[in-house]
């Protein structure tokens, strides 16, 4: 039995290490996209080019579905005008947005928005932000130093952001992880029942003892899958509308389930939990066949245990009509009862267990169905390797956080009620039996995460300075402490229990040596649970790291990206900008402005001619200025005495930042009303 379970162990975790060595060696390195993130543009974001495009494409680092949406805006006198021509288009792999506008020869130099937002195919996540461009020159003080996009094309942080905790979103992990506690709970309970109990004379009563206890954990841990989709489903249409900027509706529900691959998924993992919910209360009735096969009496205490106690497997005595001897099986199973016959037994845990590859199906199912909506099934071209990984992930959690859940909170509690004598040997049972499962399960989601991990952090400094990196690390951690106390479990604790438990029925139980060596064994045994328990609070801790890190998705890879319309040179120094003339009463006002380098004073030229043409000298003149579409404080200065050209420098800073400027002249002369012109100028 020893050699039996050692070489599971072994063959479990060199299986999962070759195939992490095979997937790495065959493979390019991976890329790890999860939500769907804007990585470039043409324009390229914040750029300046010389003409309108017929249209704007954004490129994405996951396929999106038909929900994207984007709208291009034009800046007119601090207004946004939506100058988009028809619906956008998706590329045949779904990657690229197109958004055409209208008559682009028609459209004014200045500065251009894109706001966009996106729908993931595959986990049906919703982002936005918003792409800058100008044309021929910046009209909102932009710096036209062009970035790949990603940097301030996406809304990651701040009010409203992809990664920020607002209530939608901080609800969606809570949910979240919520599911992945039933979902792995349900899974070691699985195990623990159909795989590592059921087979074992020894570890059968226990089974008896808490089937009643786990079918009620089985369809609580159904019922929170069933309505925690159904959750998750409406936080992700709420984040939709909400990001879209229209209210919650059902044809927005319904578009997220039959226009993107979550939405299909959802629909059969759905099914899929109901059909299990239908089949767990199936299974709770014993066949008519199983009672026709007993006899009469038998057949009716069987009856009645099943309905008082909801198990299949009733602890009564079979007597035959005639008063016979009694027929009974060992004693030392069932204190002060006894159990059915054995092939009557037989026959009714086989009723119990005969659908158990159907429930393995279905668990293997709705894991799979998760993991294709997940972030791991968009790491690698193609997504094999990487789907087959993270869903070997999910089992091995499963097994080893569900059956150490199971074992620490519903057997390890009976154990006392059982007979004193004979406890201890069931619990060394059940050691036994439940460490191939837990050492092989702890070696699988070690290769795992190894293999996941070196799929999402392209960069190590990601794990301190990203928030995906952070959480993975503190979930690594977690794993490891667990690790290390399933190890101490395993080779510790177990080894000394057996020994207590072999050397407890050599003395005599009214002995006083017995005594003190039951005391060890039991004091052993809260240590067990000790340990169990504490494996099992990191276990939900490394669940909601998961949850989180779902939430955050994979740091952004960025490729490089060339624009077809090519990006205009920015350059230090700015050109003088030509004379602007106004008529202002009996005066004409000619202004030019003279900038010189970024951040130096900057010179104004003013002239001032009466209704002859004479030049004006006596005039007192203000000038007062400040951007118009960004407030960059007032300034002023004054002139007096023109000869004849009145000029003046503006204080350093002034006519730094490329945009649209006001410029207010108010001339004062002797004896003569104050009149006032106003001018823009366009800094380059």
């Amino acid at each position: 039995m020893r050699k039996r379970q050692l070489l599971v162990i072994i063959a479990a975790f060199f299986i999962a290490m070759l195939a992490y060595i095979g997937t790495t060696a065959a493979s390019q390195a991976p890329v790890a996209s999860a939500h769907a993130f804007v990585i470039g543009s043409d324009p390229v974001d914040s750029s300046t080019i010389n003409t309108v495009p017929n249209a704007i494409h954004i490129y994405f680092n996951a396929p999106i579905s038909a929900l994207t949406t984007a709208h291009v805006y034009v800046v007119q006198n601090g207004e946004l005008v939506d100058i988009t021509a028809s619906p956008v288009r998706i590329s045949a792999n779904a990657d690229q947005l197109t958004v055409p506008l209208k008559d682009p020869g028609a459209q004014p130099q200045g500065s251009y928005e894109i706001k966009w937002s996106a729908v993931a195919n595959a986990d049906g996540y919703t982002t936005h932000g918003i792409i800058g461009f100008n044309v021929g020159y910046s009209s909102t003080g932009l710096s036209g130093t062009p970035t790949l996009g990603p940097a301030t094309s996406n809304s990651l942080d701040g009010p409203g952001g992809d990664r920020t905790f607002d209530f939608i979103n901080a609800l969606g992990v809570a949910w979240d992880w919520l599911v992945l506690l039933a979902v792995t709970f349900w899974i070691g309970l699985l195990v623990m029942e159909r795989l590592i109990l059921f087979p074992h004379e020894r570890t059968q009563v226990l089974l008896e003892r808490v089937r009643k206890q786990s079918l009620a954990l089985q369809n609580l841990c159904l019922t929170v899958l069933f309505f925690g989709e159904i959750v998750l489903l409406v936080l992700r249409t709420a984040r939709l509308t909400n990001v879209q900027e229209i209210s919650f509706n059902i044809g927005a529900l319904l578009q997220l389930l039959t226009e993107t691959n979550y939405g299909l998924f959802w629909l059969v993992r759905i099914v899929v939990i109901i059909l299990a919910l239908v089949l767990l209360r199936l299974t709770n009735r014993v066949a008519p066949s199983t009672y026709a096969a007993m006899p009469p009496a038998t057949a009716t205490q069987a009856q009645r245990v099943l309905t008082r106690s909801g198990s299949l497997h009733p602890r009564i005595t079979q007597e035959s009509p005639s008063g016979s001897t009694r027929i009974s099986t060992k004693d030392v199973l069932e204190r002060d009862q006894t159990r059915l016959p054995r092939s009557t037994t037989s026959s009714a845990l086989a009723l119990a267990q005969r659908n158990t590859p159907l429930w393995f199906l279905i668990a293997g199912v709705i894991l799979f169905t998760r993991v294709l909506s997940a972030d791991a099934a968009q790491m690698l071209q193609p997504h094999i390797s990487a789907i087959v990984f993270d869903w070997l992930y999910r089992i091995a959690q499963g097994i080893w956080f569900g059956g150490l859940t199971y074992l620490g909170y519903g057997l390890l509690p009976l154990l006392p009620a059982l007979d004193r004598d004979h406890n201890a040997e069931t619990l060394v049972a059940l050691q036994r039996r439940f460490r191939p499962f837990h050492l092989a399960s702890m070696g699988v989601l070690a290769v795992c995460c190894l293999f996941l991990s070196e799929a999402s952090i392209h960069d190590p400094q990601q794990l301190l300075t990203d928030a995906y990196g952070r959480a993975l690390v503190v979930q690594i951690f977690l794993l490891i402490v667990m690790a290390m106390l399933g190890f101490y479990m395993t080779f510790s604790l177990a080894p000394r229990i057996s020994r207590q438990a072999l050397l407890l029925p050599i003395v005599g139980s009214d002995l006083p040596a017995r005594r003190t060596r039951q005391f060890a064994l039991e004091h052993t045994g809260r240590y067990l649970k000790w340990v169990v328990t504490a494996q099992i609070w990191l276990s939900a801790g490394v669940l909601f790291c998961a949850a989180l890190l779902a939430f955050y998705a994979p740091p952004i890879v960025f490729p490089a990206a060339s624009a077809s319309n090519p990006a205009t040179q920015a350059t230090q120094t700015a050109s003088p900008s030509k004379a602007q003339t106004q008529q202002v009463g009996d005066l004409t006002v000619s202004l030019q402005l003279l900038p010189g380098q970024i951040a130096q004073p900057n010179a104004v030229m003013l002239t001032i001619t009466d209704r002859n043409g004479q030049p004006v000298t006596d005039a007192q003149v203000r000038l007062t200025t400040n951007m118009e579409l960004m407030d960059m404080g007032t300034t002023s200065t004054t002139i007096k005495d023109g000869n004849p050209i009145y000029s003046a420098a503006f204080e350093k800073g002034v006519f730094s930042m490329a945009g649209v400027w006001d410029i207010t002249v108010s001339i004062q002369r002797p004896h003569q009303p104050a009149v006032q012109a106003h001018f823009k100028v366009n800094i380059t």
